[in-house]
């Protein structure tokens, strides 16, 4: 009689729990810096190259490449959370499928672990189109930080690093690495520009942070929002917004394009004041609204910025 256990089996409830474990909306944060980095590499490229079809193959990569390493990160956040026990049944934010039971542990680690192989095709392919060792390198770090943010022996999520680390890769690495695959040249320019959408990542991060501030304290994760008084949590998603927008305005004054970059600035303003801001004043259901609200303006954002960059 064969007593073997079989590992577990994806059955179909569990591809739409694996999707929500992902977390689509997430994905917005890395999709906008991306944009700018493309207006950035047609920007170099000038018009004929940029239209000859050459540019859509690095652009499209650049698109999967961060699609897959977000989604690979959200999944190891999810396993290594509850391992942890920092998700608890009185979670504020989205459910957590390893939590609540809707998956395994080894289920969501088989899931990663594909999506961090598939990651690892699309820079082969982009190191086969442009052989420079730059390529490998940084989508290496990139893969390591998506999954030290929240597991190895010092999870950097657990130490007040969160906000750093999606202002610096979802911002200035973003948009310096898009225009590289693009134009196969280092524009160092592009990373001041970059600091941008990485603010309104770090807003994302500081927002999330607050809303699970009761819970990360009572597991011992150490976030800005644990370490600061709740007026200054309250603040800081704002003062990184408020951040890029003046990063929008300034790449307009500093490239004489002073009469469409100021009123995208002030257009960028309104949107936080409006939109973001009257949510950051709530709790559970506001802040989770301040979260699609904000991933929505990072797309707006760059599509101000984009249009910026190419008129």
């Amino acid at each position: 009689m064969n007593t073997a256990v079989s590992a577990p089996t994806m059955e179909p409830r569990s591809w739409r729990a694996l999707v929500q474990a992902i977390r689509p909306p997430t994905l917005l944060a890395g999709l906008g810096p991306v944009f700018i980095g493309i207006s950035f590499g047609i920007q170099h490229l000038g018009d004929l190259q940029a239209t000859d079809g050459s540019v859509l193959v690095p652009a499209l990569a650049a698109i999967l490449l961060v699609v897959l390493l977000q989604g690979a990160a959200n999944l190891v956040n999810d396993a290594k959370d509850a391992e942890k026990g920092v998700d608890k049944g009185e979670r504020l934010g989205p459910i957590r499928v390893v939590q609540s039971g809707l998956l395994t542990v080894q289920q969501v680690r088989r899931a990663y672990r594909t999506l961090f192989a598939l990651a690892a095709l699309v820079v082969l392919g982009l190191f086969a189109l442009h052989p420079a060792p730059v390529i490998p390198l940084v989508a290496l770090a990139c893969g390591l930080a998506a999954y030290l943010y929240t597991a190895g022996p010092f999870p950097l999520a657990y130490y007040a690093l969160g906000e750093v680390l999606a202002c610096v890769f979802f911002g200035p690495i973003a948009v310096m690495g898009t225009t590289y695959l693009l134009t196969g040249r280092v524009i160092w320019e592009t990373a001041l520009w970059g600091l941008g959408s990485g603010l309104i990542a770090a807003a994302i991060m500081a927002i999330n942070n607050l809303r699970d501030r009761h819970g990360d304290r009572a597991a011992g994760k150490h976030t800005l929002a644990t370490l600061t008084s709740e007026k200054t949590a309250r603040k800081l998603p704002l003062y990184f917004l408020i951040g890029s927008a003046m990063m929008l305005a300034f790449y307009g004054f500093e490239h004489g394009k002073v009469i469409i970059g100021a009123p995208w600035g002030l257009l960028a303003l309104s949107f936080i004041r409006r939109r973001v801001t009257p949510r950051l004043q709530g709790e559970g259901a506001l802040l989770n609204e301040a979260l699609k609200v904000t991933a929505l303006f990072n797309i707006f954002y760059a599509m101000l910025f984009a249009s910026l960059v190419l008129l």
